[in-house]
């Protein structure tokens, strides 16, 4: 994980307490204790300290933190560091003495002062005494360009996620962001090699990390998608090595070509056809030849026909593979021949679509829209996808006639966006009256669709429009909370009304102390919304009415009355 990545591995409501954290000033200091270690004092319920390390590729190799926090591997105190680290408010946080790189400083003049011999006894004493070393070690000293390295790299990719299984070889939720630690450490490799130039080997080490991920993936809960990101990073610097054509070696192209065919049908990827597929697309890179072309066709094709678990998705994400090649190969011609050859898939569609309103053939713009309509009638999401890119040909053609009608069939299903566009296409006399049918009409069709029900309270807010608001939080007293400061400028009494049976009524359905809170607090709004004297009455009528249950008497006398 690095830091551009925490929003997609750490849990969003971690996040968000973390940066609540560091926006209050909760971290009291960060201090890079050395290059890429980090030393942080956090003020939770108590003080905790939290250590962060990095790898030399910026991956989070290692956090620690003092609470105890087990849900997941990144507690919000680790978080809001690692945000800082990225982030720094150096307003907020107040920088630690940093006198431990002085301190380093001195370890590498005292390391200066060692002659060989010393030295490699002191290493070999720290790879005995202190987990991790050895490995760093042997790390440093692999062989990358033979196959013994692939073998030291899977072994130390095992003793990672061996360390954190259970005695049943099982690992838990909380361990794989730290089983896969040494597949990160493998990924630098893989990254080094790359900038190196070393393509062949890239792919090698790429998929050395994938089979092992692939396994693990059957032994584990990977709920927070460590192993499965770990694979997608693996298929991205495979995808980007197949891109770098022009500089790749000619054997080795070719040799890299024959291995992403091969890696596609590996037991590791079965079932996972996005995977798959991703290994095929960067193969399109490496097509030279009509016998590559051929073997790759072949390839895709068995896939499809040889097992039944290739889903619709599959085939039409293969189609589009074949548009790429296609268009690569033998031009765009046949590209836009194989494109309105399957019109059936969304994508083509689409694509033509747009295509056709790009080069301004609108006729057959619209006609591929309203064709797309009538195919896919049983499907209602593709029908307003086709719908919308028929209003955009009606925009660029001129047609506000047929925009208006469209746009206001996307209003009354609760389209928020056209209800603007709508508004301006009206001259101003006759949007009055067209303003009124479609309130009428909003107010019919909410009842059975809940964008439209949003949709036609936002536009009462919005334009102001409070008897209508009013006699809609009369029907349905619970939104009073949410729209009281609409309404209580014109219609006090009546909101005051409102909350009173909300509230008695709520009160009545309550039977334990968390539900008896969310009444007070709606007591609490009444007071905010100036109904003081209505507020103090329904407490005494609650604490007359509910004499015994001792737990709302309890929290009606915490609501403070001005």
């Amino acid at each position: 994980m690095k830091l551009k990545q925490l929003e997609r591995f750490i849990d969003p409501i971690i996040l968000e307490r973390a940066e609540e954290y560091r926006k209050n000033g909760h971290i009291l200091s960060i201090e890079e204790t050395s290059p890429t270690v980090y030393y942080a004092q956090v003020q939770g319920s108590e003080l905790y300290n939290v250590s962060i390390e990095f790898s030399k590729s910026d991956n989070v190799s290692f956090t620690d933190c003092e609470c105890l926090y087990e849900d997941t591997p990144i507690c919000k105190h680790i978080a809001a560091v690692l945000l800082e680290i990225r982030e720094p408010t150096s307003n907020e946080v107040k920088a630690a003495p940093k006198t431990p790189k002085s301190k380093s400083a001195k370890l590498t003049d005292h390391l200066f002062k060692l002659g060989k011999d010393e030295l490699i006894a002191l290493l070999i004493h720290l790879s005995k005494e202190i987990e991790g070393v050895e490995q760093e070690l042997s790390l440093k000293f692999v062989d990358a360009d033979h196959n013994e390295g692939l073998r030291q790299y899977k072994k130390i990719i095992r003793d990672s996620i061996k360390k954190h299984s259970d005695r049943h070889g099982f690992v838990t939720y909380r361990n794989v962001f730290y089983a896969i630690s040494g597949a990160e450490k493998i990924m630098e490799k893989a990254e080094e090699a790359s900038e190196k130039g070393s393509h062949l080997r890239t792919v090698e080490i790429c998929f050395c990390i994938m089979h092992e991920m692939g396994e693990l993936m059957q032994t584990c809960d990977d709920s927070d998608g460590y192993v499965g990101a770990m694979i997608q990073d693996c298929l991205r610097l495979i995808h980007h090595t197949g891109s770098q054509l022009e500089r790749i070696v000619a054997k080795d192209r070719s040799v890299i070509f024959q291995l992403l065919l091969k890696e596609a049908l590996h037991p590791s990827l079965e079932g996972w056809n996005e995977w798959q597929l991703s290994l095929l697309e960067s193969a399109i890179y490496l097509i030279t030849s009509a016998a590559e072309r051929k073997m790759w066709d072949q390839l895709l094709e068995s896939m499809e026909k040889g097992d039944s678990s290739y889903s619709q998705y599959f085939s039409e994400q293969a189609a589009g593979l074949r548009y790429n090649v296609i268009q690569k190969l033998d031009g765009e011609a046949l590209a836009l021949n194989f494109l309105h050859d399957n019109l059936h898939i969304e994508a083509f569609r689409q694509w033509a679509i747009e295509a056709a309103m790009k080069s301004e053939r609108f006729d057959q713009a619209l006609q591929l829209a309203e064709q797309g309509e009538h195919q896919d009638a049983a499907k209602p999401g593709l029908v307003v996808k086709w719908k919308k890119l028929r209003y955009e040909i009606y925009e660029l053609t001129g047609q506000v006639g047929l925009q208006i009608k469209l746009a206001e069939e996307f209003v009354i299903e609760g389209e928020y966006s056209y209800y603007a566009r709508l508004k301006g296409l009206y001259g101003k006399d006759d949007w009055a009256a067209a303003y009124e049918r479609i309130l009428d009409r909003l107010d019919t069709t909410r009842r059975k669709n809940w964008n439209a029900d949003y949709l036609y309270t936002r536009v009462l807010v919005e334009e102001k429009e409070t008897k209508r608001l009013l006699d809609y939080v009369q029907k349905q007293e619970s939104t009073v909370v949410e729209y009281y400061p609409h309404l209580v400028g014109e219609h006090a009494e009546e909101v005051f009304v409102i909350f009173h049976q909300f509230i008695m009524n709520q009160t009545a359905r309550s039977s334990n102390r968390k539900e008896y809170q969310k009444v007070c607090e709606v007591i609490r709004h009444l007071i905010k919304a100036g109904g003081e004297a209505h507020a103090k009455e329904i407490i005494e009528q609650l604490g007359l009415a509910y004499p015994n249950r001792r737990a709302l008497i309890d929290e009606l006398q915490k609501i403070k009355l001005p």
